[in-house]
């Protein structure tokens, strides 16, 4: 049996995908290679070598596979590894001037070519957390590390303001164009006039579109009674709806709720839990500096009166602290399945007031929550042992307390949900932390509290140091240095030996 060759992309169909493919990317290839390389002359000659290829390499390729194939040879084009020599780049787009090729290619590949996360890391050959990693350096920041989002949608619109003014004629030399389409290719590559056979047919098909449009006109008939209908409209009751085949059984919809840990966590009465940025505040700072002095007056503004007493749930012992802390460790299906069919009502109960509250407020317990089982359990017991002496605080001074700790920054506050040991560096560490990808956060605070003081204030100069593009590189580093080289590598980064690099 003679084996089946290739598709042969010199044939009509195949062609006719292919200009078209190619007339949608050409412009967008342009200002690509353009705005990366810093030259419009050198974008355009790697365009122009990338089509060339793509044309004889698309027969091969899968059409689903297309655009990462284009967007790959595009960018390993030979005229672009060779960087022009004055690179200029269009007013609204000079950030790209200061960041790196490779940063470059990843910001490019989400605002001029449109490729998806998943896609532009495969064109680039790199993992999506490296991908991920190179967009937040390449992205626009404010001194504070921030991500500077007008900046972001000011240079996506530089950019697509680039390419619908570009000329409507063709972008590259090799670009394909109008007259492509009036002709049928033949089998080596040249052009021939449409047969006589194709010319009937598409008589035909003329011919038979007008006489539908006609029979349209002389048999359409308006509906009865829309003269008379209000606002000529005419309305019908829509049929009862019809019962659902099946619901789901309430002990399925309790094991497939995905809040369920938290729900079964929500039951025990733990106030340190519930709130664990305050009490961590109060372990760290608040009982550091003498804690509420007698007589304190609540701050103006504060939602409560110094003598009105403070709801505070009751702290477990030690003991049932240790048995909440166990029982939180067990998967959630198998504590559902050990409960009773009392407590199973209950947890019912408690679901539906959970999906009743709003959408931002579920958030933020969800985040006090997972910060909650973030925690050390030496850190957890410390606060657990904080909230009984704040149990044990008269009135006024709950209130001045909760009114001081309500006076924070909303960072701040948000910082003390790393716990005791590092709410207090937040401040001065929250460049390095508020910005690291999710898939890093967990290694990044186990780095930072595996580091003994010198090494957090060696890491804050640094954090202060370092420019925002640059952040993400120093993580990096300081992930990849083995824990028990980091305090050195750290104070001779901030304090470099005499003759050292620094490095």
């Amino acid at each position: 049996m003679t084996p089946r060759s290739p598709a042969d992309p010199t044939g009509a169909p195949a062609s006719t995908a292919l200009a078209a493919f190619l007339r949608g990317v050409e412009r967008r290839g342009l200002v690509f290679a353009w705005l990366l390389a810093g030259s419009r002359e050198t974008g355009g000659q790697a365009l122009a070598w990338a089509l060339e290829r793509f044309r004889r390499e698309a027969g091969r390729i899968a059409f689903g596979d297309w655009s990462r194939h284009f967007w790959a040879l595009l960018l390993a084009a030979p005229a672009l590894r060779t960087p022009p020599t004055a690179p200029r780049w269009e007013a609204g787009l000079a950030w790209l001037s200061g960041i790196g090729h490779g940063p470059r290619a990843a910001l490019l590949l989400r605002l001029v070519a449109g490729l998806a996360e998943s896609d532009a890391s495969t064109v680039l050959g790199i993992s999506r957390p490296t991908y991920r990693l190179g967009l937040q350096r390449a992205l626009p920041h404010r001194e504070d590390g921030s991500a500077d989002v007008e900046a972001w949608e000011a240079l996506g619109r530089s950019a697509q303001e680039l390419v619908r003014n570009l000329p409507p004629e063709p972008v590259a030399a090799h670009a394909p164009t109008a007259d492509d389409d009036d002709a049928t290719p033949t089998s080596a590559g040249g052009r021939r006039p449409l047969g006589r056979g194709l010319r009937v047919a598409l008589a035909l098909v003329a011919l038979l579109t007008l006489l539908a449009l006609g029979l349209t006109f002389r048999m359409d008939r308006l509906p009865d009674g829309l003269d008379a209908a209000p606002g000529h409209i005419l309305s019908e009751a829509l049929p009862a709806a019809e019962a659902p085949a099946g619901r789901y059984g309430e002990d399925d919809a309790l094991a497939l709720h995905p809040d369920l840990a938290l729900l079964l966590d929500a039951g025990n009465a733990d106030p340190a839990a519930a709130d664990p940025a305050f009490h961590a505040w109060l372990l760290g700072e608040a009982e550091a500096a003498g804690g509420a002095t007698e007589g304190a007056d609540t701050p103006a503004g504060a939602d409560r009166p110094a003598d009105a007493a403070v709801p505070v749930a009751p702290v477990p012992s030690p003991a049932d602290a240790a048995r909440i802390d166990a029982a939180a460790l067990r998967p959630a299906d198998q504590r559902l399945a050990g409960l009773a069919p009392t407590a199973r009502g209950q947890l019912s109960r408690q679901r539906d007031l959970w999906d009743a509250l709003p959408h931002a407020e579920r958030g933020e317990r969800r985040e006090r929550w997972l910060a909650w089982r973030d925690l050390a359990a030496p850190e957890r017991a410390a606060m657990r042992a904080a909230a009984a002496r704040f149990a044990a605080r008269p009135p006024a001074e709950q209130a001045a307390l909760r009114a001081r700790f309500d006076a924070l920054d909303a960072s701040d506050r948000h910082g003390w949900l790393l716990g005791p040991d590092l709410g207090p560096d937040y401040p001065r560490l929250h460049a390095l932390v508020a910005q690291v990808p999710t898939d890093a956060r967990a290694a990044m605070l186990e780095v930072l509290r595996g580091l003994d003081p010198q090494g957090r204030d060696d890491l804050a100069v640094l954090a202060a140091r370092t420019p925002p593009q640059s952040r993400a590189e120093l993580r990096v580093e300081l992930l990849a240095t083995p824990a028990a080289q980091r305090g050195r590598w750290l104070r001779n980064r901030v304090a470099p030996p005499p003759g050292g690099s620094g490095r």
